[in-house]
């Protein structure tokens, strides 16, 4: 999982903004700043959770992520923000930006339909750490709340923000963005407005610059897709969802935007099923919630979705050769 360097900026010019010095940033960040002067370039994932924490960390600023999605300039992730800001309309633009998100972050999907009278989009992205969890799900759905704006003027109140983290200490700054109509500990990641509002049309656009900007964004994800493999695409998307709540491979391939056979044909071209790749990523997920020492074995179980301890028990020894326990011990700890 990668992040486009845009973004990466943005966060850094936001941070000195809020009061970082930017001599602090730089010790703290261990990246090469070489790389910020190159627009081609993207990061690991892991190393934009470290710019995120080091920035937190850096300003003091705990609702870092809701005052980047607010203050970050429209290039900063890239061509979507300007393609978003020329499309007809406020619900074109939330579609092209679950078209081409991969532009600024791949490993993000969004989901966006209208349930009865609502536009809900529905976000899935990587987790980690708390502190990155919910960081980056500020900044994710702040950036929706702005790019609705843009559109409708500050009354674009969303009817529903759902958060999956707990409510934080600066949750009064949920509220001046949110509106109040934030709930906090959900299942999911997800914001919803009057549908009414979404197909209300764009006075600014710019049809002929918005043609040309979605060919451009085209050809930008087609040369990303060219370079990832269809199984790291795949583990991608799932490390993106709460472990309970992988879908059935018809359901995967349809988000992907493919059939369930040309999923299951570019799966078996690179040796593995779904069914592989699924474990891989359960794997990957019961590494990081085992090291959350403040969680518990049994809830590490109810959140992989596994009916109770034993079976996760059972299963991450067939996975590892160890117990959760056991996996658990400092690996410096007297045998």
């Amino acid at each position: 999982m990668t992040v486009s360097i845009f973004l990466v900026r943005a966060v850094l010019e936001v941070a000195e903004r809020s009061g970082a010095a930017r001599a602090d940033l730089r010790a703290q960040i261990p990246l090469d700043w070489r790389c910020l002067e190159d627009p081609e370039t993207r990061i690991d994932f892991p190393e934009f959770e470290r710019v995120l924490s080091a920035a937190v960390a850096l300003t003091g600023d705990e609702a870092l992520g809701l005052h980047v999605a607010e203050q970050m300039p429209e290039g900063a992730i890239d061509l979507l923000g300007h393609l978003a800001a020329h499309a007809p309309t406020m619900r074109e633009a939330i579609e092209i930006a679950s078209q081409f998100v991969s532009l600024a972050m791949d490993g993000v999907h969004l989901d966006v339909r209208s349930e009865g009278d609502e536009l809900l989009v529905r976000y899935m992205f990587p987790h980690s750490t708390p502190l990155s969890d919910r960081t980056l799900a500020e900044l994710l759905m702040g950036g929706v709340v702005r790019l609705a704006r843009s559109f409708t003027g500050p009354s674009a109140i969303p009817r529903l923000a759902r958060f999956e983290h707990e409510r934080p200490k600066h949750h009064r700054e949920y509220t001046r963005i949110f509106g109040g109509n934030q709930r906090f500990g959900q299942g999911e990641t997800s914001i919803a407005f009057a549908d009414a509002i979404a197909d209300q049309p764009q006075m600014h656009r710019h049809p002929e610059l918005y043609d040309l900007l979605r060919v451009e964004a085209q050809r930008r994800l087609d040369r990303m897709a060219s370079a990832v493999r269809p199984t790291n695409r795949v583990r991608q998307y799932l490390l993106a969802l709460q472990p309970s709540r992988i879908p059935h491979i018809s359901a995967a391939a349809r988000d992907l935007g493919m059939s369930e056979r040309s999923l299951r044909r570019h799966l078996a071209a690179d040796g593995t099923s779904y069914r592989a790749v699924v474990r891989s990523a359960l794997e990957a997920w019961a590494d990081r919630l085992l090291r959350d020492s403040t969680r518990t074995i049994k809830g590490t179980a109810t959140a992989l979705g596994f009916a109770n301890a034993t079976a996760f028990h059972r299963a991450f020894k067939r996975w590892t050769g160890m117990t959760p326990g056991e996996y658990r011990r400092p690996r410096d700890a007297p045998k």
